[in-house]
């Protein structure tokens, strides 16, 4: 049973070839997202919903029944009417007595004009709309959330392969030092600053490998994604147009609330008209023992009456109001500290480039002077070490730069 499940699994899952890039991975999130099943339900709930709304009152046929009984008389009294929609048929029973029926319509005018499944079919409208921005929001923040993850799994496969390539370099080092130091050239101190450096990106090249399994899983289980072998590419995004997504960003918040506020209006419009309109019945009925018609007319209104629908409803307009406003002004706001936190990654990744170019220079500068002997091995490890950490620190200012873009162009989408 296991292994069908693991089968089936996989099937669900989407396998690439030898290297897949991180546009591929987003498109794979859009089609297999648990989000996009989700919303499938929930138009389906939605449609059968409208399907039931516009039944009206024809939604199934209701059933009454009623017994009484007269003691002084001693006898039963069985009346039953059955209503679908406007028409209804009702009867009455008394031991050893005919039969009473009778057939009929009544017709609810204010209804006719407007009902109450007119009014939620309105909103039913706004709410697929609502639904629909959800889903795009709810699926925007998975492919963040993708590519926050992709952008990890690349910080540390760099810090990986730098690393590696490090300690192959320190390999060679390593080998020529232990040789000057059983000859008496180097001090210990020298050998022991090489070999501590040594030892250490040993134990962290064993820790990121471990990460990387780790973050595959993840791939895995949190978006039905099966990395394998597969080389993922470098991440790559122009700012082309980077203003155009930024003016997008917070839009579909925005319309949401304005069709929140499109539903309170028309709950208030129907609680206003069904508070201000009395009811009106006209109705015809045919007594099916004697034949005998009848056409009526009936009225009824509530006088005096205060209804707490309406300041419930008032009270839930005038806040999506106040609430509207702030959000535009939010939005505004962000689409600034979205700005400035785009120059700030971009300066971060220039100086962070700058000053790796300068480490390297003096790092080789060093290795020269070393061999020259105006400077000892330990002065050269230093150099070593910080280029080393400001290799990697570049690498992931220059990913989040990058991810940050994409992170801006599928927001403003």
């Amino acid at each position: 049973m296991k292994k069908i499940l693991l089968g089936q699994i996989i099937l669900g899952t989407f396998l690439y070839g030898s290297e897949v890039s991180l546009d591929e991975l987003l498109k794979s999130v859009e089609k297999n997202s648990y989000e996009n099943k989700l919303y499938n339900i929930k138009k389906e709930e939605n449609k059968e919903q409208e399907k039931i709304l516009k039944k009206g009152k024809y939604n199934g046929i209701n059933i009454q029944g009623e017994s009484e009984y007269k003691k002084n008389q001693e006898k039963y009294i069985l009346k039953n009417k059955a209503t679908f929609g406007d028409f209804y048929i009702e009867g009455e029973k008394e031991k050893q007595l005919n039969s009473k029926g009778s057939l009929g319509i009544e017709i609810s005018l204010k209804d006719k004009i407007f009902s109450r499944e007119d009014s939620q079919l309105r909103n039913l409208t706004n709410k697929k709309y609502i639904d629909k921005i959800d889903y795009i929001e709810n699926l925007k923040n998975e492919k963040i959330k993708l590519i926050e993850l992709y952008k990890n799994y690349k910080d540390n496969e760099f810090e990986l392969k730098l690393k590696e390539n490090a300690l192959k370099t320190l390999e060679k080092e390593k080998s020529i030092l232990e040789k000057s130091y059983s000859l008496g050239n180097i001090s210990k101190i020298d050998l022991n600053s090489l070999m501590v450096t040594y030892n250490n990106l040993q134990l962290e090249i064993k820790n990121i490998k471990s990460i990387l399994k780790q973050i595959k899983k993840i791939f895995f289980y949190e978006f039905q994604i099966e990395i394998g072998d597969q080389k993922l590419k470098e991440i790559h995004s122009e700012n082309n147009n980077l203003e155009k997504y930024i003016k997008n960003i917070g839009k579909n918040s925005i319309e949401k609330l304005e069709l929140e506020k499109n539903i309170s209006e028309e709950n208030l419009k129907y609680i206003k008209y069904d508070n201000k309109v009395p009811e009106f019945y006209i109705g015809g009925e045919r007594n099916l023992e004697n034949s005998d018609n009848r056409i009526f007319l009936r009225f009824s209104k509530d006088i005096f009456y205060e209804d707490t629908r309406y300041i419930e409803e008032k009270s839930s307009l005038e806040k999506i109001n106040i609430n509207l406003e702030r959000e535009k002004n939010k939005i505004l706001s962000d689409h600034y500290k979205i700005e400035d936190s785009y120059f700030t990654l971009e300066k971060e990744f220039l100086i962070l480039k700058n000053r790796s170019t300068l480490e390297k220079d003096k790092y080789e500068i060093k290795k020269i002077e070393n061999k020259l002997g105006k400077i000892s091995y330990t002065e050269v490890m230093e150099t070593f070490d910080n280029y080393l950490e400001l290799e990697v620190l570049k690498e992931k200012a220059k990913n989040s730069l990058n991810s940050y873009m994409y992170i801006i162009k599928i927001k403003g989408e």
